[in-house]
């Protein structure tokens, strides 16, 4: 677990995974989290973790927490609450900060997953970090997407932002023994434990009947196709921001702010200057 850890420690600072590793990916179920903040995800998930390892599989849990302002580290309140299972060997709880990410994941979660898939865990949780109802970038890495809420939202499903909402694939009303609710989903009490083996069931049928269909290739093709656009997007804005520094690319922002050179052709000629910087070799510090 040590090497483990350390690296996705590597991964979280930005390092790129081992190629030979990814070959060995693509055996583990994916599973995402999400939903509002105070409907217990933390709590289910530990109640997940419980029943997968009376089946004796194996469970990875990526929780991405808020980012703390002082040392831009996770928060850890996720992983606090799934403390009980720190000293079991079949399961491993990272958490991860935002850093100011927004759609309820990081960066590095794909790699991290991939790692963790790559290491042998059977099942791997993905927990958004429950900042509201923009969290749908895990329905770009996980197979199976687990939207959670309570009773006392009220009416809050069917006012719930389309984006969150159509990205479910199994509902599930936590908290059910606090209020009772008509809403057509499973019912879970991490309180007591009532409805989580259902729960692992609908999560376990919902991977059966993906693989039957081979929906669950075409979903991991497009997971394939983001994380890739993901990382071609941040390695672009690097080099955009690279080529900014050039003298010649602050003559022509100031040509801009001057008045002297419109914006549109600035972009063609600070376009001209990103090829001659990306056409350099960059060395990594």
């Amino acid at each position: 677990m040590s090497e483990l850890s350390k690296l996705i420690t590597r991964l979280e600072n930005g390092a790129p995974l081992p190629s030979d590793l990814y070959a060995k990916t693509g055996r583990a179920h994916i599973v995402g989290i999400t939903g509002p903040p105070g409907v217990g995800k933390s709590s289910l998930i530990d109640r997940l973790i419980e029943e997968y390892r009376g089946q004796k599989k194996k469970v990875g849990v990526i929780a991405v927490d808020p980012t703390s302002p002082i040392t831009g580290g996770a928060l850890l309140g996720d992983r606090l609450r799934m403390q009980r299972h720190s000293e079991d060997n079949g399961v491993f709880i990272r958490s991860l900060a935002t850093r100011n990410h927004r759609g309820g994941v990081t960066d590095s979660t794909p790699a991290i997953v991939h790692a963790l898939d790559a290491a042998g865990f059977d099942v791997v949780i993905v927990e958004t970090v429950g900042t509201g109802q923009d969290e749908v970038e895990v329905a770009e890495v996980a197979d199976t997407v687990v939207v959670v809420l309570m009773p006392e939202l009220g009416d809050a499903i069917q006012r719930a932002k389309s984006g969150l909402m159509e990205i479910a694939d199994i509902l599930v009303i936590n908290k059910s023994d606090l209020g009772t609710t008509k809403t057509e989903a499973i019912h879970t009490s991490a309180k007591t434990g009532e409805g989580i083996p259902a729960l692992v069931g609908a999560i376990e049928a919902h991977h059966n009947s993906l693989v039957k269909s081979a929906e669950l290739a075409k979903r991991r093709a497009r997971a394939a196709r983001a994380e890739v656009i993901r990382l071609l997007q941040s390695r672009m804005s690097a080099s955009i921001l690279r080529a900014l520094e050039t003298a010649q690319s602050q003559t022509i922002l100031n040509d801009v702010a001057e008045r002297k050179l419109d914006p549109v052709d600035a972009v063609a000629k600070l376009t001209q200057e990103l090829r001659h910087v990306t056409a350099k070799p960059h060395r990594h510090t």
